[in-house]
């Protein structure tokens, strides 16, 4: 499936991904499908993410960076106990190319190795958040996965007559035997193996959300909350081709190793749960734990993949100088953020740990400043340095947008 987007929007990843107990109603906190009807007002939120990363593994040193759109949300709501809120955004990616330089068995000559994947799954989601009673919410999303994976394999080898008689020969490139005829001339073969596999299916989510007042008129609140996404089989069809070619002409006619075959990649069940302290229109200090059981994960050949279960802590607060302010940086909202723990992979029987720091601001704009800009700036290592590990330094930018504006409204005349 590639790597995934994490569901915090610009706000909660400015506070380390934390928030699943916290809304503040001014923006959509996507942790927890339960505080969508926080929201009091039509909520249109924006979000895009820039990546910068740098790998390394022993001598060898990668920079790369790229962007995309986070997410796209509409949340309205329908009466003062009910929101209903639609979202589109990426659930993960696979973007990657190696190469690698060696001899194949049974052969003199270099061969060039190309490795290369594509794509991602996406997910479309309906929301429904419910006010049970003053200080109780919860909440139910209802996605839609669906996208695909390409994956290319190529092998060029250059071969002639100096390395081989004329004749015609086999070779094994990724498990395919290649029939290739060799004659007086020097000659470079193309062999390609391509694999595209498509996914869909529908998950659920669900959420609760309560709130504790701990001083009189609201003063300050005591937030807990809860998330959990459950099991999911995405069905997914699989087509792998095989192409050869010489000198960029096919040597044979392009093969369909399998076509549309049916199978399934398993995602586990995740929970988080969170508290949070609530000065209101001031201060929040919020602290989350979640948890993934990677070790039940299954991919489209049922294979585990050693994968295993993932716990991360998320740490992070939010502070408003003065919500009344007419000095325009007392009403920015300051966030910091700090998140710790595994991932699901191993390499060479050695954890793979990761952990960001996050700082974050919301910037009112517009007449009235009823709309937002939000900027998250996070910086993390996952891995570390030493023989046959790896280490991934990395930078992320989320740049947020969120409209405000009133649905539903009778109009009166005075």
């Amino acid at each position: 499936m590639g790597e995934f987007y994490g569901e915090s929007y610009s706000d909660n990843t400015g506070m380390g991904q934390s928030g699943v107990s916290y809304g503040s109603g001014f923006q959509v906190n996507n942790l927890n499908p339960a505080l969508w009807v926080r929201n009091r007002f039509t909520t249109l939120d924006i979000g895009l993410i820039g990546q910068y990363k740098q790998i390394v593994s022993g001598n060898e040193n990668q920079r790369n960076a790229g962007g995309n759109l986070g997410y796209v949300s509409l949340s309205f709501p329908v009466s003062p106990r009910w929101a209903i809120g639609v979202n589109l955004k990426p659930y993960s990616f696979v973007d990657y190319e190696n190469t690698s330089t060696r001899n194949v068995p049974g052969t003199p000559s270099p061969a060039y190795y190309f490795t290369t994947g594509k794509g991602g799954i996406n997910k479309a989601s309906i929301t429904n958040s419910f006010q049970i009673s003053k200080y109780l919410s919860i909440g139910l999303e209802t996605s839609y996965f669906f996208g695909n994976v390409r994956r290319a394999s190529e092998v060029t080898l250059p071969l002639s007559a100096s390395d081989f008689p004329s004749g015609s020969y086999t070779f094994d490139i990724y498990g395919v035997k290649a029939p290739i005829k060799l004659d007086a001339t020097t000659a470079e073969y193309l062999v390609s193996v391509n694999d595209r596999t498509t996914y869909n299916d529908i998950g659920f989510r669900a959420g609760i959300a309560g709130r504790i007042p701990l001083r009189k008129a609201n003063k300050l609140n005591l937030n807990l909350g809860g998330a959990y996404s459950f099991r999911n089989s995405l069905n997914g069809a699989q087509t792998t081709t095989f192409e050869l070619s010489q000198n960029s002409f096919n040597v044979i006619a392009p093969d369909t190793i399998q076509n549309n075959l049916s199978g399934s990649l398993t995602v586990p069940e995740q929970y988080q749960v969170g508290a949070s302290l609530e000065w209101p229109f001031k201060l929040v200090i919020s602290a989350d734990y979640s948890h993934q059981s990677w070790s039940k994960y299954r991919s489209f050949t049922n294979t585990t993949d050693n994968l295993q279960d993932v716990g991360r802590f998320h740490f992070g607060a939010e502070y408003l100088p003065r919500f009344t302010s007419l000095n325009y940086f007392n009403l920015v909202r300051y966030r910091v953020g700090f998140s710790t723990g595994k991932t699901p992979y191993m390499i060479n029987r050695n954890e793979v740990n990761d952990t960001n720091v996050s700082l974050g601001f919301t910037f009112p704009m517009g007449r009235g400043y009823q709309n937002f800009l939000s900027l998250a700036m996070v910086a993390g290592q996952r891995g570390n340095v030493g023989s046959g590990v790896i280490r991934e330094r990395y930078g992320r930018v989320v740049l947020g947008i969120t409209l405000l504006e009133r649905w539903f409204q009778k109009q009166k005349i005075d």
